[in-house]
Order: structure tokens, then C-alpha cells, then sequence
């Protein structure tokens, strides 16, 4: 993908960010995923983009269809006054001066009325956590590159939902009438009434720590496991098992820190790509199998590097928008 951005205007009106933001269309959001960790510049103002449809969509008032094709026949109908002009710097862009404002206000409450009447969705951009708060009390934080959609309104008498990508630690309130809240993520349903839990639900790793309280972990297999404090269940390769864990190393990314325990470099170049949204690249087979132990920060790529660096073992490089480990 070739894009350019200067705005939050031109973030949002961009249909692979909607892809990725509503996870309506996993191709494009898989595309758009792959185009910001070529583009580490843009983070900031990607950031700042989820910050406003966050806030914008968690303040907004429910619409009628009726509403949403009035402001659409509107939309259509100031677009086919104003010419269109093209705009050089950019290919295949168009620009609508007469009509720039009014496009912007009515494209956006459109996308977002028809995209997501009852839905909200809460993220974390690459290198950012965040806490939420949910509309029945519990919290959530979440990792870096992480994020839950969720019904806007949580009916007392029904189960309370949110659909999970990323990383994220949860404390479930408990409600009078118990309901249920349940965390579908990765193909797993984890059941709960009232306790905390931290999972994780990424393209190549799933697993739930479970730190107070009870859950009924549902696999994809269909195997149905009750949890009790300090189970950690991980599914790898199709196959669900429960194992032993130290649960501060599992939590240490809530402290904005990594805790490596003989942990290979590979592991760990996948890990700050995935926090930071940035291309790491091991030299060769026996770097990437070396192994790193200890505790390092990780809320600034740059203080992360030079914790690496402060080993002896490796030499970081960076270029063209990529980090390399290779040998001292």
C-alpha cells in the first residue's frame, strides 16, 4: 500500500484503518497491520486517530436508520455540488475544497453510524497501554497493539461480551444478578462472573493467566477447562494444555517492562516488533538462538535498545525504518 497521511482526517477516512479498527475486513486489516510497521512515523498520528474514534464513539448517541439515511442523502447531495479537482502530490486522490468540511463531519458519523451502531472499540496503538473502564465498571488494560470491541449498552439479566485481539488484563465486576462476562478471543471463550485474569489472543500465540477468582476456559478444541488462581492454560499448535508459570514475568508488560528467562533472541525480536510496530531482523541463525535473561523497560524502543546493547552480546543497527541484532 502507498499511503501518505498529514491528518486524523485522512486516517479515518481511510477504508484499510476502518478494517483494521472494526476488524469487518481481516484482509485489509492485515494489510493495514503490515503498512504501519513499514511506516513507523506515522504511529503518532495513528495514535491520535484511535484516540479520537475512541472518544467520538464512547460519547456518541444511539441514531436511528432513519437519521443515518438523511445525513447520507445529504452527504450525497453537497459532494455533486462541488467539482472535483485533483490533487497532484498524491496519486488517485481527489479533493473537494467546496465541500472539504461538511464531507469530513458527515463521512465520519456515516461510517461510524453504519459501521458501529452498538458497537465500541477500545486500542492501544504500537508502544502505548491503556486502561478502560467498561460500561458496567470492571477495568481493562491493555498491551500495546491490542484492543476489544464491545456492545456500547450492558442490559442488566444478559452476559456481558467483548471480542478481544492483542493482550489484555481484566478486572470483571461482579454484578447483582451475575452476569456473565465472557472474552472471546482467538477461537477461546474464557466465562467469568467476578474475578481477574490476564490473555493473551495474537496470531501466534493464546493463553490465559488467571489471578483471582474462578473461570470456565472454552478451547477451540472444545475442551472445557475450569481455572482457579494461578492457572495459566496455553494453546500451541491446535493442543490446550496447563502449565506452571511465574505469574509476575507473565504481568511484567502491565509495568511497562519485559522479563526474559532464558528467553531465545528470536522471541525477543518478535516481541518488540510486535509492541512497536517495527521491523526487527536477527543476522543469523546463532544470534537468534542465543538466549537473554533479566528484566528490561519497555515503554521507549531507544532505552529498550540500550538495554540489549548493555548485554555485550549484541550489536543493534538501525536502517531504513528496521532494527538488526547481529553479533558484537
Amino acid at each position: 500500500m502507498d499511503k501518505i497521511f498529514n491528518s486524523i482526517e485522512d486516517v479515518i477516512a481511510d477504508d484499510h484503518f476502518l478494517a483494521w479498527y472494526f476488524q469487518d475486513d481481516m484482509l485489509k486489516a492485515k494489510q493495514w497491520e503490515e503498512w504501519l510497521k513499514a511506516n513507523p512515523m506515522s504511529e503518532p498520528l495513528v495514535h491520535d486517530s484511535i484516540n479520537w474514534l475512541n472518544t467520538y464513539q464512547l460519547s456518541e448517541k444511539e441514531i436511528s436508520s432513519n437519521q443515518v439515511e438523511a445525513a447520507h442523502h445529504k452527504l450525497m447531495a453537497k459532494l455533486s455540488e462541488a467539482p472535483l479537482v485533483e490533487m497532484k502530490p498524491r496519486k488517485f486522490r481527489w479533493l473537494i475544497p467546496a465541500a472539504a468540511a461538511v464531507f469530513f463531519i458527515a463521512l465520519a458519523g456515516f461510517i461510524f453510524w453504519n459501521k458501529s451502531i452498538n458497537k465500541a472499540t477500545l486500542a492501544s496503538s504500537y508502544g502505548v497501554i491503556n486502561e478502560f473502564k467498561l460500561p458496567d465498571g470492571s477495568q481493562v488494560t491493555l498491551n500495546a497493539n491490542s484492543k476489544i470491541t464491545l456492545n456500547k449498552k450492558w442490559e442488566a439479566g444478559t452476559d456481558r461480551e467483548v471480542w478481544l485481539q492483542g493482550e489484555a488484563f481484566f478486572k470483571v465486576q461482579k454484578t447483582p444478578m451475575k452476569n456473565r462476562f465472557i472474552v472471546h478471543a482467538n477461537g477461546m471463550d474464557i466465562i467469568v462472573t467476578g474475578t481477574q485474569f490476564n490473555v493473551v489472543a495474537r496470531e501466534d500465540e493464546s493463553s490465559v493467566l488467571l489471578t483471582e477468582g474462578s473461570v470456565t476456559l472454552k478451547a477451540p478444541d472444545g475442551k472445557e477447562i475450569k481455572m482457579k488462581p494461578g492457572d495459566f492454560v496455553k494453546i500451541e499448535n491446535e493442543t490446550t494444555a496447563l502449565q506452571t508459570v511465574d505469574q509476575q514475568r507473565v504481568l511484567a508488560w502491565k509495568e511497562s517492562k519485559l522479563d526474559f528467562d532464558n528467553t531465545p533472541i528470536y522471541e525477543v525480536a518478535n516481541i518488540i516488533s510486535r509492541h512497536y510496530g517495527t521491523k526487527v531482523t536477527v543476522s543469523t541463525k546463532e544470534i537468534g538462538e542465543s538466549t537473554i535473561s533479566g528484566i528490561m523497560p519497555n515503554d521507549n524502543l531507544n532505552v529498550l535498545i540500550q538495554a540489549l546493547e548493555a548485554l555485550g552480546n549484541y550489536k543493534i543497527t538501525k536502517a531504513n525504518n528496521e532494527i538488526i541484532i547481529s553479533g558484537p
